[in-house]
């Protein structure tokens, strides 16, 4: 079964997005020292601006992760949380997504549409998810060629989500799972016309012509109610040599706008697999050459002989070469000629366009201690300005200026005893042992506490016998964390315990919750 939650990709187009530094004035957005949240999903780098989706809002850092200003509903974002961000001439794009738990049926959740900003975030402006008009069960594309092809009418939000937005000086490209591949004209730099489907091939074409008819329906299930993997969504990329589109049957490559696409596939071009969730453009210059590949996060789709991993092509899909077998890929980023890839099984880099790769295995905070306890990795950005990488995903957001070698975290966490927070807590809480990161951190009340005292934290249970010993005459400045393990090595009951925390001549005490 393939997986579409939490798939939320960003791209860049680089032609794009060289633009000058944000100059954030928002008298609505929160300013925060840390992130909205620790769940990282979105990253997208413009300069040394990072534009960030944690904790479902939108995050905007200019000084490296320092500072923070936070978007959200109250600021005039759609409700939800962000699925995709773009940028291009000082106007910020993203789409979102909401929770319909309550539906009678399983889904992704409702698309919320398109929310932009033409002034750093002081106001924005909302376009509804975009649904067909059709009041018929199908509609139709009338094509330049006169050539009519029918499509599915998508007339609800529900499974109808943008997980991926392209904007380029005259047209908006987004990638909308159920909703497919649909392009709307840009009139004005902020006024755009309707989202129309796009037919890209189906999954019995390998390419659709600008000149030739064509008897097919474009939409996410046949008429024999089966799913056209093809025209299931996820990805799209405006790059300078035209459109690509990522979904669960392959990559689709379009140089006219879009009337004509032709689709790369694991059967018939050698890519590892046909989940394509990820594609980004990297432009770089050698010895006074310019260079351009097009990279894929092509991972397995339906066919056992199909692999998870990356693709790239230097040639716009006439040869492609494929790296980094085995783990899913999520998303990719560059550095000039470096290559970085965030995946199920870790943090990649390769300096050698993916002839030979390096694993992160693990980013320990350089100033507590503290360490990113899941391997799971959704997104990446990187500053080229300043050479800084960001590693995100749910257990926050890592930063390196040192090409790797030491990193700091950004985390969101409110400050104990601080207006009117608690002396102390854990969090997450509940939390369990079985579940990425699997851990629950403490935080107490530091207020006049010598950087000489040392701290012991203790896990009981209700009976009040000793459980765990988190920490044993440990550094005030250190991240202290449990992993849910008894003093055996084994995972501890579900329950509420108790914890202890004595920090020089300070004491506290607090619940935790285990769910197993």
């Amino acid at each position: 079964m393939m997986r579409f939650i939490g798939l939320f990709v960003l791209l860049c187009v680089p032609a794009l997005c060289a633009q000058t530094t944000f100059k954030l004035s928002s008298e609505n957005s929160v300013g925060s020292v840390r992130p909205a949240g620790n769940s990282i999903g979105v990253i997208k780098i413009v300069n040394d601006t990072i534009l960030m989706e944690a904790g479902g809002r939108l995050n905007i850092s200019t000084d490296g992760g320092l500072s923070w200003q936070i978007f959200s509903i109250q600021d005039g974002i759609y409700k939800g949380g962000v699925s995709a961000i773009d940028f291009i001439h000082s106007i910020i794009f993203v789409s979102t997504i909401f929770d319909t738990s309550s539906s009678p049926k399983p889904n992704v959740g409702a698309g919320g549409g398109i929310s932009f900003s033409t002034d750093f975030g002081v106001t924005w402006k909302n376009i509804p998810q975009p649904i067909d008009t059709f009041q018929s069960k199908f509609g139709f594309i009338i094509r330049s060629n006169g050539d009519t092809i029918s499509t599915t009418s998508i007339r609800t939000n529900i499974d109808n989500v943008i997980f991926d937005l392209a904007v380029t000086d005259s047209s908006v490209w987004i990638a909308s799972f159920a909703g497919g591949i649909k392009m709307a004209r840009r009139m004005t730099p902020t006024s755009f016309g309707e989202f129309e489907p796009v037919a890209i091939p189906p999954d019995t074409l390998d390419e659709v012509r600008a000149d030739q008819f064509y008897d097919f329906n474009v939409g996410p299930f046949n008429s024999n109610g089966q799913q056209v993997y093809n025209h299931t969504a996820f990805s799209v990329l405006a790059a300078s040599d035209g459109i690509w589109a990522g979904t669960a049957g392959g990559i689709n490559y379009s140089t006219d706008g879009g009337l004509s696409w032709k689709k790369f596939t694991a059967q018939n071009s050698g890519i590892s697999g046909n989940f394509v969730v990820a594609l980004a453009e990297q432009i770089y210059e050698e010895s006074g050459t310019t260079f351009r590949n097009i990279w894929a996060a092509t991972n397995r789709a339906v066919d056992p002989a199909e692999s998870s991993g990356l693709s790239v092509t230097a040639d716009s899909g006439k040869t492609w070469r494929v790296v980094l077998h085995g783990p899913f890929v999520n998303n990719i980023a560059f550095d000039g000629k470096t290559v970085y890839a965030a995946t199920d099984d870790g943090m990649f880099r390769s300096r050698d366009l993916g002839l030979t790769w390096e694993k992160f295995i693990t980013l320990i905070d350089k100033n507590n201690g503290d360490r990113n306890y899941s391997p799971v990795f959704q997104t990446i950005g990187v500053d080229t300005v300043n050479h800084i990488i960001y590693f995100g995903n749910q257990d926050g957001l890592a930063i390196s200026d040192d090409d790797g070698l030491t990193w700091r975290f950004a985390r969101a966490y409110v400050d104990a005893g601080k207006n009117g927070e608690p002396k102390s807590y854990a969090y997450p809480n509940p939390f369990s042992p079985s579940i990425l990161p699997n851990i629950t951190r403490f935080e107490f009340d530091r207020t006049g506490l010598n950087t000489t005292d040392k701290v012991t934290i203790k896990i009981f249970d209700f009976a009040l016998d000793l459980v765990a010993i988190v920490a044993k005459n440990e550094p005030l400045n250190n991240s202290f964390s449990w992993n849910g393990l008894n003093n055996k090595g084994q995972k501890a009951a579900n329950g509420t315990y108790v914890y202890t925390i004595e920090a020089g001549r300070k004491k506290f005490w607090g619940k935790v919750t285990v769910r197993n």
